[in-house]
């Protein structure tokens, strides 16, 4: 008789390979725990009236669909004489395993591995809890075991963000085997990384900004040799990391446009200037010059054309 690796068995397995896997071992009952709901005890017959009926390649984690259908009524271990001398075959999501039937009726403790009390910090999920071996108990406290598992990322790896009084948490989870996992605290690595995120993003800020602006950045190793070189030493904890050189365009003089503009600005003043000094500094001769003859005539006669004006001094031109 062929034997199966129980390794190779999940509740993703098909019904045929559950069958087969059952046949190739000592056990008389399949035995499927599901992460909420009732367990499913199954005897050789029915698991084969499943597979003949068409449900081979169904997968076993279907068993409590096909149970409320009524395409088969598990077997009740309370009805069965002595389960603790009867062999069961057991699927679940922290794998498989070989053990008495009476397992079934107190599915709820899960099956520790013998190493479960390693000085390692462990945890295993069964029916949507988590718990927690002792060693992580004295490492992380118990609050861990207040996760629901079924919101757990289903990854071999994965990180759990936890808030306390004393600001969020990481917990690193790293699958071992399926259900168990080693726990580790990364709250410190996962700051510094986002520390370092955050720089590198002002680091590119800046980088675009500068060639925005039509310069040009370099990455070196070493401080560039030339001394008009424009450079930034970059560290990250007291340790130097390279150097940025930094090649900004040379900005166009505007000068001779200021220049003429001042100058037109000026020649407008200085002429401005000219015009008043002319009119306050001229004399009285310059406007007799400008009356004709017969104005003259008229203001020296003291009179107009028309009419005498005796002892008048106005007169008109």
């Amino acid at each position: 008789m062929t034997s199966y690796n129980l390794s190779q068995l999940t509740p993703d397995s098909t019904l045929l390979y559950f069958l087969r896997t059952l046949f190739g071992s000592d056990a008389e009952y399949a035995v499927y725990i599901p992460d909420s709901g009732s367990v499913i005890v199954l005897n050789k017959g029915q698991l084969v009236f499943l597979v003949e009926r068409g449900c081979a390649d169904a997968m076993i984690k279907t068993l409590p669909q096909l149970v409320s259908r009524n395409i088969v009524k598990p077997v009740n271990p309370d009805e069965l004489d002595y389960p603790d001398e009867v062999r069961a075959l057991y699927v679940s999501n922290t794998g498989a395993f070989i053990n008495s039937l009476e397992t079934a009726l107190y599915p709820d403790e899960p099956r520790y591995p013998e190493w479960w009390s390693a000085p390692v910090p462990f945890a295993i999920s069964s029916r949507g809890i988590l718990r927690l071996n002792e060693t992580a108990k004295k490492m992380f406290g118990s609050g861990l075991e207040k996760l629901n598992t079924h919101e757990l990322p289903e990854r071999d790896e994965f990180i759990v963000r936890l808030e306390g009084t004393n600001g969020a948490r990481f917990m690193a989870f790293r699958k071992l085997k399926p259900g168990i996992f080693t726990l580790d605290d990364c709250t410190d690595d996962l700051n510094d990384a986002q520390d370092i995120t955050w720089w590198a993003s002002v680091g590119q800020a800046w980088t675009r900004e500068i060639e925005a602006q039509g310069g040009k950045w370099q990455r070196l190793s070493n401080p560039p040799e030339e001394k008009n070189k424009v450079f930034r030493v970059c560290e990250w904890q007291g340790e130097i990391q390279g150097y940025l050189l930094i090649d900004m365009p040379k900005k166009k003089k505007a000068a001779s446009k200021k220049v003429k503009a001042q100058t037109q600005t000026q020649n407008q003043s200085q002429s401005q200037n000219i015009n008043q000094e002319i009119n306050t500094q001229r004399k009285p001769d310059d406007v007799i010059s400008n009356i004709g003859p017969q104005a003259m005539a008229l203001l020296a006669a003291g009179q107009s054309r028309d009419h005498e004006h005796e002892g008048s001094g106005s007169f008109l031109l």
